[in-house]
């Protein structure tokens, strides 16, 4: 997976190419993502007889203003992605320069993280513990991907730029930004 990703990043990408990417990946996590996990939820729920979430209005708030905050990292991550790395979220599209602006500054993967937050809120709205442990599966498979793939692909791609990057930032949650 690492080598075809590298190919991948070594081949030129044409400003529609990125753009078609963007669209692409915006369908892909927005829409179709979020239809499956949906549909997956009430077969769960179905099957292991999970009860909902107490219908509680402070929820529904907190899962909207989850999504709204999740999609404005994933908005702020793609403006950075395209405009300082020339590429886009898809690793079809990736970056051709390490990107340590913006969102990038307090967290290497913040896409990562807006997303998730948008399909925890998701399920907050929809009172769905289900979704809820999906999501939880789904952050555990992302985090093994990142580490297992994504570092050693971003370290081979980068060298010492990204060695000194990921000593300063934290892989995940900014709680304590790295110095030095």
């Amino acid at each position: 997976m690492k080598d075809f990703l590298l190919r991948r990043a070594q081949k030129p990408h044409s400003p529609l190419h990125r753009w078609v990417a963007l669209v692409g990946s915006a369908i892909l996590f927005w829409i179709v993502i979020p239809l499956l996990l949906v549909a997956l939820s009430l077969l769960l729920t179905f099957w292991l007889h999970l009860p909902p979430l107490p219908a509680s209005g402070w929820l529904v708030g907190l899962g909207l203003l989850l999504m709204v905050l999740g999609s404005l990292l994933d908005l702020w991550v793609i403006y950075y992605q395209h405009t300082e790395g020339q590429g886009s979220p898809s690793p079809l599209v990736p970056t051709q320069q390490l990107v340590q602006d913006g969102p990038f500054a307090y967290s290497r993967n913040p896409m990562y993280i807006g997303t998730l937050t948008i399909y925890t809120g998701l399920a907050l709205v929809l009172g769905s513990v289900a979704m809820l442990l999906l999501v939880a599966l789904g952050a555990l498979l992302v985090h093994a991907y990142v580490v297992l793939v994504e570092e050693k692909e971003m370290a081979a791609r980068f060298g010492e730029e990204y060695s000194a990057y990921k000593k300063r930032v934290p892989r995940w949650l900014p709680l304590r930004r790295k110095h030095g």
